[in-house]
């Protein structure tokens, strides 16, 4: 089977066009899917992520999984960033530093995740945080990685990269699965099998909502992430299945996919042209408040 490849960035049609490989692909089996770029102008980055997603449920068919006709600028940043060595092509030198890298992850290694946000998720463009700020940061970060690898029954792991764009001042960073979805859990954990992905993310997001069972960490791991993002005027996406939920300062927006994507992708922007250095509200000193 071939399929075609449009221009892929990180809103609601690059992921409804990812989801459409997903959706024209689900019965193939045995096959070969040849995915042909000579249609796509612009490939950002940290899409990688959720792409692979979707060619993991392809390997799972067993099915090979074939890439042609890549744009020689998109090749270039898809070899910086190691996503097309899966494939195999050979690295290129990342000498700006603008990549992070594409990683797999199992679902039980929190702990190179931890090591991979300490490596990589400085720099960028982000703005200055406190060391104490940078580490609750980091350890949200950490809870939406623990929140896939837990419930999201992912068998092929968790796929993680971003891309700092000096030109459009941000930086993205993003995670996904190929897992059950948001709307699945939701659905057995309230014992309703009507609730849409739209309304299962709506309740994931509420403060308190978890479908956790003892110890686990519950919640997507976003309040303090969503805080900060309102602040810097970055935004925060979610994609599960036909859900689609975007989160900027300018309030948020919700909407059906036109296709399944196949697990569920968070992605992180930050807007790099904010001058504003940060810190926890517990970190000021009565001094500071004039």
């Amino acid at each position: 089977m071939q399929l075609k490849i449009n221009t892929v960035r990180s809103d609601y049609a690059g992921f409804n066009g990812i989801a459409a490989v997903a959706a024209k692909s689900k019965e193939i089996v045995l096959d070969t899917l040849e995915l042909d770029f000579s249609v796509c102008n612009f490939f950002e980055a940290n899409m990688a992520a959720p792409l692979y997603a979707v060619l993991a449920r392809n390997y799972d068919r067993l099915n090979d999984v074939v890439l042609k006709n890549i744009r020689p600028e998109i090749l270039e940043i898809l070899r910086k960033n190691h996503f097309l060595t899966r494939f195999g092509y050979t690295e290129a030198h990342d000498r700006n530093q603008t990549t992070l890298p594409f990683k797999i992850f199992k679902t039980g290694a929190g702990e190179q995740f931890a090591d991979y946000l300490d490596r990589y998720m400085q720099g960028k463009g982000i703005p200055p945080m406190t060391e104490g700020l940078k580490k609750k940061f980091h350890q949200s970060l950490f809870e939406i990685f623990q929140n896939a690898a837990l419930h999201s029954k992912s068998e092929s792991g968790i796929f993680v990269c971003g891309q700092f764009y000096p030109n459009k001042q941000r930086v993205d960073f993003t995670i996904a699965d190929a897992g059950i979805g948001i709307r699945q859990n939701v659905r057995k954990y309230l014992r309703d099998n009507k609730i849409s992905s739209c309304d299962a993310i709506k309740w994931a997001l509420q403060e308190g909502h978890t479908t956790k069972t003892g110890r686990q960490p519950g919640g997507l791991g976003l309040k303090l992430i969503k805080d900060f993002i309102e602040l810097n005027k970055g935004r925060i996406q979610i994609i599960s299945r036909h859900g689609f939920y975007q989160f900027a300062y300018q309030g948020d927006e919700i909407r059906k996919m036109h296709h399944d994507f196949p697990g569920t992708c968070v992605n992180i922007e930050i807007n790099t042209a904010d001058a504003y250095q940060y810190c926890l509200r517990s970190e000021l000193q009565a001094k500071d408040i004039f």
